[in-house]
């Protein structure tokens, strides 16, 4: 594929030669002018008569030619677009395997003492009233005109979801400007920048992150994303077996896609996470291998199967984990292309089913595997209908057909030209645009109707395959990262003091039997009477609840203390409100 960028009336686009139909076609455009001026040099015009009588001869002929090539041009352009969207079907089936299994895997009971704690069992959070803002909005629209644009513009930095370019003290800066800090409003706390893996093990160490190193540690390790060990720890194995798998079958589909030819060369390398994505323009990113690569394709001349074979073996797809010796012998063994995706797809499918069965998948129900599956079986589906696109080239009779009248134009339009253009020079330019035009087209087509093989202009696979590697390493990546927090301590303090919240984030699983009274419920309406008398009501009722944990007291205590406040905070209201008003205003008020 060759990238390209908008430029003026695309001038830019002009001086690109390996991979330009309008180079190719130029060749036939100056052999036209050739023979045009030897018609002008050695063939007499009858200036009286003429040779031809109406231009409708040849212009019938010209015209007919036009349509016969634009319909070829027509469905090669579809013959590519259709090969670009079957590819990204089936990388987007096969990763949508591969991170809803990691997703069912991280459901199973070895993870209960890692799982974030869950909204069913803290529903009584919804008393409090709190909101799960990432931001609060008014530091948006907070102060003047001046300071909103120099806040969006530090904002926009940190808030990219690309790595800023920044200094440390910069992230600092806009963290404490945009941060949310009244938690006591927000259900958020620091969360787990280690996804949870942390808590799995005894010692507190990690996969990518380790939450007992600096915070500021968080670039440690960053160049290889999820994939990282800077923790101490290796990801699960069973998600290493995953994302193998599927890498493997993803890079063994774009290698007998883009090399059909048995017993040549195929090589498979191993992918380093958070490597630099191959260059998808082949020309930037590797030296050519053959000589005279332009010469040869600016005379249409297509590559040999031995020119491809060492052209894909210089550029490998890369495989996570990479390729043990004895996967390679069983792809050896497997006779054609689609027998050896077939192998790799039976590979993935078994191991997901005997995980399943042993309990990987946690109580995840035999329906929801079976979608698993499917998408598996929808993944295989688009990778045949890339092998139509590419097996099967454009029809032969169409295709000989539209080589022959092609080069037919090569001496129509001169003949044309010749005979009603008064002025050499303006038949030369005609005739060269004409030719050229038509041949262009007849190129173009040429170069789309197999996307696989036609170099430059094939669809970049080797990019794909490593964009699709890394989207994978996101299922190391473990839960959320904000969806820990302590339940518990935003019963107890949150709503009355306003205060940050501290804790290490220990999900809350239990049920209260009887839901915390909260002082912003407004549906509970307290009588006003003393505070003697209510204190000493609640009291009562507060000593007949059966406590049965030490924990359990506090939060009666704390919650009695909630009521105090709100009855202290009443009173200071009320007798304001008297002090305020002046004997006149009150008889007036009778």
């Amino acid at each position: 594929m060759i990238p390209y960028q908008k430029s003026f009336i695309g001038l830019s686009l002009l001086f690109r030669v390996h991979g330009s139909p309008l180079f190719r076609a130029g060749i036939p455009g100056l052999l036209s002018v050739g023979i045009l001026l030897l018609l002008d040099r050695f063939w007499e015009l009858d200036e009286e008569d003429g040779n031809f009588e109406h231009p409708y001869g040849i212009g019938v002929l010209i015209s007919s030619v036009s349509f016969l090539i634009i319909f070829r041009a027509n469905y090669g352009y579809q013959r590519y677009w259709n090969a670009c969207g079957d590819v990204h079907h089936m990388m987007s089936k096969w990763q949508d395997a591969a991170v809803q299994t990691g997703i069912f895997h991280m459901q199973s009971s070895h993870y209960d003492c890692i799982k974030p704690p869950n909204y069913f069992d803290n529903h009584d959070l919804n008393n409090l009233r709190l909101s799960r803002d990432r931001e609060k909005a008014d530091d948006f629209f907070s102060g003047s005109v001046c300071d909103q644009r120099m806040f969006r513009q530090r904002r926009g930095t940190i808030k990219s979801i690309n790595p800023p370019m920044i200094d440390a003290s910069l992230h600092s800066y806009i963290n404490d400007d945009a941060g949310l800090i009244d938690n006591s409003k927000y259900l958020l706390s620091e969360g787990r920048l280690d996804g949870g893996w942390g808590s799995l093990f005894d010692d507190y160490s990690s996969t990518f992150h380790s939450m007992s190193s600096n915070s500021k540690d968080w670039k440690s390790g960053s160049d290889k994303g999820f994939a990282s060990t800077s923790g101490g720890r290796t990801p699960p194995l069973f998600l290493q077996e995953l994302v193998h798998l599927v890498s493997l079958l993803n890079a063994v589909a774009f290698s007998t896609l883009r090399n059909d030819i048995d017993d040549s060369p195929s090589p498979l390398d191993m992918y380093h996470p958070g490597a630099q994505f191959p260059k998808a323009d082949p020309d930037k990113h590797i030296r050519e291998t053959e000589h005279f690569t332009t010469l040869r394709y600016l005379f249409g001349f297509d590559r040999t199967p031995q020119s491809r074979t060492r052209y894909n073996a210089s550029r490998p797809l890369p495989v996570l984990g990479g390729i043990s010796e004895n996967e390679v012998k069983f792809l050896q063994r497997a006779k054609g292309p689609s027998a050896k995706v077939a192998l790799v797809h039976g590979w993935l499918a078994e191991f997901i089913i005997r995980e399943d069965r042993a309990g990987s998948m946690g109580q995840i129900g035999p329906p929801i595997i079976s979608r698993v599956m499917q998408f598996i079986s929808d993944g295989m589906i688009f990778y045949n209908h890339c092998r139509k696109t590419m097996f099967i080239p454009f029809p032969f009779p169409h295709a000989q057909l539209s080589a022959f009248f092609n080069i037919t134009m090569i001496i129509a339009v001169p003949l044309l030209m010749i005979e009603y253009s008064n002025k050499l020079w303006l038949s030369s330019v005609i005739t060269l645009m004409t030719v050229t035009c038509l041949a262009g087209l007849h190129e173009t087509s040429r170069e789309l109707e197999n996307p696989f093989r036609n170099i430059p202009n094939e669809i970049p696979l080797t990019t794909l395959q490593a964009m699709f590697n890394e989207s994978l390493l996101t299922v190391y990546s473990g839960y959320h990262p904000d969806h820990y927090w302590n339940g518990d301590e935003y019963r107890t303090r949150a709503a009355m003091y306003g205060t940050p919240i501290s804790g290490d984030g220990t999900p809350s699983s239990r049920r209260l039997r009887t839901p915390p009274i909260s002082p912003l419920d407004s549906n509970r309406k307290i009588p006003i009477k003393s505070l003697s008398s209510h204190i000493e009501e609640e009291s009562i009722n507060t000593s007949s609840t059966d406590l049965s944990s030490t924990e359990d007291q506090g939060i009666a205590i704390c919650e009695l203390q909630m009521l105090v406040t709100k009855q202290s905070d009443e009173i200071e209201r009320l007798s304001g409100i008297l002090e305020s008003t002046s004997p006149s205003s009150v008889t007036d008020i009778w």
